[in-house]
């Protein structure tokens, strides 16, 4: 193991952890945060697939994505109805205006440019779903938990599959995706995860969720996790590039690290409303 690299990881990691921390104990300051995150995930996708070909329309879908996410905000935050998310729609035809004629110059028919739409909007939503559970009161502790088990999901799979994982026996996962991705290293991510399940509910999340929701949703992180990571090195595979971005020391950028995020919390989200726990 590069023990220096190690360095770098962890430090880039701590100073991601107090931004992201800081800002989820606060209402104004998540949506700062989840505005920001947005418009850098989004961003990154599009350098890695359209490039700037269609500046306009991303522009547009951009727009929509952070306007969904301030709208639901105040639907939760200051009580306006939700049918006022509409209009989130409006850049969304936007884009499609400027796509018939910088579609048909191209030549092609980008459909790359909606994809953040749903692939990185969802989890931006669940976010706020989590945080306003049952529509009520903001309540950090359940995403924090969630956050928790995602972090220690990634520590885990990386110290674990970085120390065991590259031998010439070992296993990967899938090579054709992410040749240092191996078996070995989920198993040790999952392990992680469900000690840090134990641990949230323990301390701070106990009081959220009993510790058998707590462990299902360890058991979704360890699942969906992978997924996303998985799905988001198919993208910078075709995009022939290590890392999505080099905003985070020792991490990439902000898809890097958000990439199981965008996958784990809509399932999240699905699993808690289909229980009646938030």
């Amino acid at each position: 193991m590069d023990f220096r690299k190690l360095a770098t990881r962890i430090g880039g990691g701590i100073l991601f952890l107090v931004v992201v921390v800081g800002c989820t104990l606060f209402p104004w300051g998540f949506l700062a945060l989840s505005c920001l995150v947005s418009c850098g995930l989004s961003v990154e996708f599009y350098r890695m697939t359209v490039e700037r070909r269609f500046f306009k329309e991303e522009a547009c879908v951009i727009l929509a994505i952070v306007a969904a996410v301030i709208l639901l905000f105040f639907h939760f935050q200051c009580g306006i109805e939700l049918k006022w998310m509409l209009l989130a729609l409006l850049p969304v035809v936007a884009a499609s205006v400027f796509l018939l004629f910088d579609g048909a110059k191209e030549h092609d028919f980008p459909t790359a440019v909606y994809f953040p739409l749903v692939y990185i909007l969802p989890g931006m939503l669940s976010a706020l779903a989590v945080l306003y559970p049952g529509g009520g009161n903001f309540e950090w502790r359940l995403l924090l938990g969630i956050m928790v088990l995602l972090w220690l999901n990634d520590i885990g799979a990386y110290v674990v599959g970085m120390s065991f994982g590259q031998r010439p026996d070992s296993r990967k996962l899938f090579p054709a995706l992410s040749p240092k991705k191996s078996w070995i290293g989920v198993a040790g991510g999952t392990v992680f995860t469900f000690l840090a399940a134990w641990a949230v509910s323990a301390t701070f999340g106990g009081t959220v969720l009993p510790l058998l929701h707590w462990m299902a949703l360890a058991l979704i992180v360890s699942v969906f996790g992978v997924m996303g990571d998985l799905f988001e090195s198919l993208i910078k595979r075709h995009a022939s590039v290590k890392d999505a971005g080099n905003l985070i020391p020792g991490h990439g950028g902000l898809l890097d690290r958000f990439d199981d995020v965008v996958f784990v919390l809509p399932v999240i989200v699905v699993y808690l409303k289909l229980l009646s726990l938030i």
